[in-house]
């Protein structure tokens, strides 16, 4: 159920939250791409490295597949947050429960958008607080892994299970926009016919 105290719902609103779904649904997709090709050529180069032949990579090239996997990673994460948010936002527009939030979603977001204020042990960001405000995604989190690997972005998310969401989201707002437009058609079948009476 829609809460009566915020601002009311109108076409507008309900539109541009419905782009913004797609906006950040179609970018969610675009970053699991990259996300995946970006890990499949660093595996290909790590396992290249250690073979040490005239062709493997260099050191260089091992740390800007990191730079990149780990930049597209974060932005992974932040597009995932910011469709789940628009979603909500759809939702509220259309008189309906929001979906639950992914459990880890915001707090990565938030741990993440904090990483300047971390305290770094070994291949771990930490809080750099016990107690407060200060850190507490990092606390949550006991940590984000700053080294890649395995499966999981940061040690935490998989991204499979986000594009897995998103994909459902896209399949949503496709069906959306089919019916948004059979509705156009019979309004403008209705106003036809009613200018001819």
């Amino acid at each position: 159920m829609a809460d009566s105290s915020a601002s009311p719902t109108t076409p507008q609103n309900e539109e541009h939250a419905l782009f913004f779904v797609r906006v950040w649904a179609e970018a969610v997709l675009r970053e699991v791409a990259r996300v995946r090709d970006t890990r499949r050529r660093a595996a290909v180069n790590d396992r290249n490295y250690e073979r040490m032949e005239d062709w493997s990579p260099t050191e260089e090239d091992l740390d800007r597949d990191f730079r990149e996997q780990w930049a597209q990673e974060h932005t992974l994460v932040w597009a995932a947050f910011q469709l789940e948010q628009w979603r909500a936002r759809l939702h509220k527009e259309r008189g309906i429960e929001p979906d639950p939030e992914h459990p880890l979603l915001r707090t990565m977001r938030n741990a993440l958008e904090h990483l300047v204020d971390a305290q770094f042990v070994d291949e771990r960001a930490e809080s750099p607080a016990p107690t407060g405000k200060e850190g507490s995604a990092l606390r949550q989190l006991k940590g984000l892994d700053i080294a890649l690997g395995g499966e999981a972005s940061f040690g935490h998310i998989d991204p499979a299970q986000v594009e897995a969401a998103a994909l459902n989201v896209v399949r949503s707002i496709e069906r959306d926009l089919e019916q948004e437009a059979i509705d156009r058609y019979v309004a403008l079948l209705d106003e036809d016919g009613a200018a001819d009476v």
